[in-house]
């Protein structure tokens, strides 16, 4: 759909701004995210992405553009004016992990073998999986109770993951999210798709 917001844009002069924080290092074939995967690099106005997620680096993040656009945001943006400076061990850090990333594909393609390899047995088991193909994937139960304790049985089974509710999510989708990585072995994918079997059956979700 990027493609088809670009063709808009531009024959209404218009600027398009993509929040590309889901997508940053794993879409696309390099992982250079949705614009990539779109074929429109270059295209986009403005991208904002996290510095973490795949990235790794637990906080922060970027806004991307025309040095104009960017230097008008610099004057212009309430939530930048007043905020902190990055921890230079987080700006070094995102700065390598890109230089990786561009590098090499070798661990986004991991990741998304990995992935396909969670979301298969899941839905194996009958579970319900949010359609798509991302590396965050949501595991809908609907019930806000199930989602909490599913987290908590789950943890006991050495898979930490974090149960979902309102008002995080809307009312009456209540999810567990799971995050795989690329340095999950084939055994541990296998292992939590077993754990989440079991518990589920154990708190009614699967018969």
């Amino acid at each position: 759909i990027l493609d088809k917001l670009v063709k808009i844009k531009e024959k209404h002069k218009a600027i398009l701004m993509v929040d590309d924080s889901h997508a940053t290092g794993f879409v696309g074939k390099k992982g250079r995210g949705t614009p990539e995967k779109f074929n429109v690099i270059g295209k986009v106005d403005l991208i904002t992405t996290t510095f973490g997620k795949a990235l790794g680096g637990a906080m922060g993040g970027c806004v991307s553009g025309r040095k104009e656009l960017i230097e008008w945001l610099r004057q212009r943006s309430r939530p930048y004016l007043f905020s902190n400076s990055l921890s230079p061990v987080i700006a070094y850090t995102t700065s390598k992990v890109i230089d990786l990333l561009s590098s090499t594909t070798e661990l986004r393609d991991k990741l998304e073998k990995n992935t396909k390899l969670f979301r298969s047995g899941m839905k194996e088991k009958g579970f319900d999986v949010k359609e798509g193909d991302h590396p965050i994937v949501p595991i809908m139960l609907y019930d806000e109770k199930i989602a909490v304790s599913m987290a908590e049985e789950l943890l006991k089974e050495g898979i930490y993951v974090i149960g979902f509710s309102y008002p995080v999510v809307p009312k009456g989708k209540a999810r567990i999210r799971v995050q795989l990585s690329a340095h999950h072995t084939k055994e541990q994918i296998e292992k939590a798709i077993l754990s989440f079997e079991k518990v589920a059956k154990k708190l009614g979700v699967l018969k």
